[in-house]
């Protein structure tokens, strides 16, 4: 309970140390409402342009390719998180840059704190070679200012300060010439002639443009499991944000064309190699039939033979197929072992389980080399693991193909023995038909591996000519209806929050760098002395402020002030309160002098003292004579205590003895016997002493008289005591110079310190 109610005071005395202050919350809750207003009508909505994209990786299984690359072992597609990284290239964003030409913005004023950004639409632009794009590595600002007659003015700046050139009254087109080459500044059709223009345009090279769009450009996966990518740009101009997607979009399309279109010319170029020579190996097989038949008079060997080689016929048809699948083979052994097809594709499938696997895996292999080739450089480690990978797969087929052979042989070996032991019964045959036979057999396994290549090479030229896209796109490019930034609502309580802190921060780095004080508070934050009350300003025109009957917030403080004294000398026998200050100006004589009158407005007999004889007050404040004083008192041995003293007409029992005239050392005179007699006869016929002393901090006055006092008053003053003063003051009492110390804080604002005085003096202010 103890702990809620000290927060809830820290929270009221917060409120209470700002709340005169109100006038500067509400100053910056304008001006922070203003700027909001201001940064909304000049901040341009920044809108969020999306796209979707579907890599569909099962799309080569179900087209002309897929087909092709099944019979090949060629199929497998890369990884929806590949294509993200593709996507998202620097090589595809650099590419869009110079397709729309993003690299060259162009901003047109059209008067204070008004302009429009032109895309596609300016009437003035800037074109170079393509070269210099390329090679550009900083940003250059065009500043063109064109006037109703057509004369322009062009400076091109480099940073804030340097200049790089300057044209004055020039006609458009014009050439500008620059360190970094040279710049055409030329109108477009949407220029309007007479009319004048300002316009800033921004140049930078297509590579840094291309660096600052991946802040602005996202590229990642939709949802997990889904082989879908979401394209995101942040943008002002929603028509350039589309374009911006479409054309990334189109480029990366155009990509995986290109990487297609390779792969089938690779094998195009292969199979047209082996259809040159198996054509040579058949034309020569059908050539030598003819000879041989021309030669030897044979005409239907089949008709001949029908009866007697059926069973033979069978042998020959199973032999001619392992020939082929022999040949097949062979082929793909050759392929692979020639060092220029190190990474290329292995164009055929073997027909035996083992050897498909292995070709597949290295083709997969291949296929992932050539993505990574793509985008990573020679030395680098996945590309080099790859390699090993494909080495060591490639010794796989090899070992799978010779196998494979092996197998072969041993079938084609088998048959020929089944083949020889039915040509036994064909003895009565010439033997020119069996050579004849052996003839036809060479020719068909020739004619059945040119009927395969081809086959191959129509469905490669159906690849060639597909123009189905790799990314396949679910949602064009579109804008979301709100602007993402900047949010008014936000914007809105951004400056709230800023109104109500700026004021606080102000107000809390015056008071660290203020070198005076201005409230109780920060007066008791400074120091361990005790502060008995503070007093407000005197608006009055007299220095006497409490009389009889009087009830204003002056004399009510002053009365507080009193009675905390009172509790400062809580013995009968103590009655003398030094006043004093560090400085002069804080108000001591004031202080003194209405302290007294409250005293004697109790009945007390109450002497007020000037005992700062080096500037005496008192004389001039209540208008009495200023001799003989304390100091005729303390030279002069014949004058008596009533000699000096002079009674103050407003206040019943409040007599005064005033400083007198200046003496040359009042610092021995304040030391002599008279003093100690003075005092005495002071503490004889009054109740209350009150002596106003020199400031502690210019003379030593003060402390010659410390040893008569019980109780010592100081007095600063809001808003002209220094902190360094009341270091000074701290130190003073913590040596025990002055007894029995409490402050005073003299000349508050009345708003300074809300609460004291509430409900006092509203007839007598």
């Amino acid at each position: 309970m103890d702990k809620q109610q000290e927060q809830h005071i820290d929270l009221a005395d917060f409120i209470a140390r700002y709340r005169r202050y109100w006038w500067l919350f509400a100053l910056s809750l304008v001006v922070c409402f203003l700027l909001a207003a201001l940064y909304l009508k000049v901040k341009k909505p920044v809108y969020s342009v999306v796209s979707t994209v579907l890599v569909d990786q099962d799309d080569d299984s179900k087209s002309a390719k897929g087909a092709l690359l099944k019979s090949l072992s060629l199929g497998g597609g890369s990884k929806v998180d590949d294509e993200i990284i593709v996507m998202g290239s620097q090589q595809l964003r650099m590419l869009m840059v110079k397709k729309l030409g993003l690299n060259r913005t162009y901003v047109e004023r059209k008067g204070f704190l008004k302009h429009e950004n032109h895309y596609n639409d300016s009437p003035i632009e800037i074109s170079a070679p393509e070269s210099i794009f390329d090679t550009l590595s900083t940003s250059l600002q065009f500043k063109i200012k064109v006037n109703a007659a057509g004369q322009a003015s062009v400076r091109v700046k480099q940073g804030r300060w340097r200049t790089l050139a300057h044209a004055e009254n020039v006609t458009l087109p014009a050439n500008v010439a620059t360190p970094y080459g040279i710049f055409n500044v030329h109108t477009t059709r949407f220029y309007q002639k007479g009319k004048t223009y300002t316009i800033n345009s921004n140049v930078t090279g297509n590579i840094p443009k291309a660096e600052s769009l991946k802040k602005m450009l996202t590229v990642g996966l939709l949802r997990k499991k889904a082989n879908a990518i979401d394209v995101n740009v942040m943008e002002t101009n929603v028509q350039r944000g589309r374009d911006m997607l479409n054309t990334l979009i189109a480029l990366y399309n155009e990509r995986g064309q290109r990487e297609k279109d390779e792969q089938a010319l690779n094998t195009a170029k292969f199979i047209d190699e082996r259809l040159e020579l198996v054509y040579k190996n058949l034309t020569g097989s059908e050539a030598e039939i003819e000879a041989y038949k021309r030669a030897h008079n044979i005409v239907d060997p089949e008709l001949q033979a029908k009866s007697l080689i059926g069973k033979q016929e069978g042998a020959d048809r199973a032999l001619i197929n392992l020939e082929a699948r022999y040949r097949i083979v062979s082929m793909i052994k050759d392929f692979v072992s020639d060092p220029a097809n190190a990474h290329a594709f292995i164009p055929f499938s073997a027909d035996s389980t083992a050897a498909s696997g292995a070709i597949q895996t290295y083709n997969q292999l291949v296929m992932q080399r050539m993505k990574l080739e793509n985008s990573a450089i020679n030395d680098n480690p996945s590309l080099k693991q790859l390699d090993e990978q494909i080495e060591a797969m490639r010794r796989n087929v090899v070992n799978g193909v010779d196998n494979t052979l092996r197998a072969l042989r041993v079938q084609i070996d088998k048959t020929s023995g089944v083949r020889a032991a039915s040509s036994g019964s064909m003895s009565q045959f010439p033997t020119e038909e069996r050579q004849a036979r052996s003839l036809y057999r060479q020719q068909g396994i020739q004619n059945e591996i040119y009927t395969f290549l081809l086959e191959k090479r129509e469905e490669n030229a159906l690849i060639l000519a597909a123009t189905s896209p790799k990314g396949k796109i679910v949602d064009e490019a579109y804008a979301k209806s709100e602007p993402i930034e900047p949010k008014p609502a936000f914007v809105f309580f951004i400056a709230l929050v800023a109104a109500l802190l700026l004021p606080i921060i102000a107000l809390a780095l015056r008071n660290l760098f203020k070198t005076r004080f201005t409230s109780q508070d920060e007066l008791e934050s400074l120091t361990g002395i005790p502060v008995i009350g503070h007093l407000q300003h005197n608006r009055h025109d007299r220095p006497l402020v409490v009389e009889e009957g009087s009830n204003n917030t002056s004399a009510e403080l002053f009365r507080y002030v009193r009675n905390n004294v009172q509790f400062m000398l809580p013995n009968s026998d103590d009655k003398v309160i030094l006043v004093t200050s560090c400085v002069s100006g804080e108000g001591k004589s004031f202080v003194s002098l209405n302290l007294a009158a409250t005293f004697a407005l109790l009945g007390k007999r109450v002497a007020l003292v000037g005992m700062d004889i080096r500037s005496p007050q008192l004389a001039q404040m209540l208008q009495l004579k200023e001799a003989p004083g304390v100091t005729g008192y303390l030279s002069q041995p014949e004058q008596q205590l009533a000699d000096v003293m002079q009674h103050v007409s407003q206040i019943n029992g409040l007599d005064v003895a005033v400083g007198g005239a200046i003496p040359p050392n009042p610092s021995e005179l304040l030391m002599n016997n008279r003093m100690e007699q003075l005092m005495s006869d002071l503490k004889e016929r009054y109740d209350v002493i009150v002596l106003d002393s020199a400031p502690i901090a210019m003379v030593s006055d003060t402390f010659s008289l410390a040893r008569f006092a019980h109780m010592t008053l100081a007095v600063t003053r809001a808003g002209y005591s220094r902190r360094s003063m009341l270091k000074y003051l701290n130190r003073v009492v913590s040596e025990g110079r002055l007894p029995n110390v409490g402050l005073v804080l003299n000349d508050t604002k009345p708003n300074q310190d809300a609460g004291y005085g509430y409900g006092y003096g509203s007839h007598a202010d």
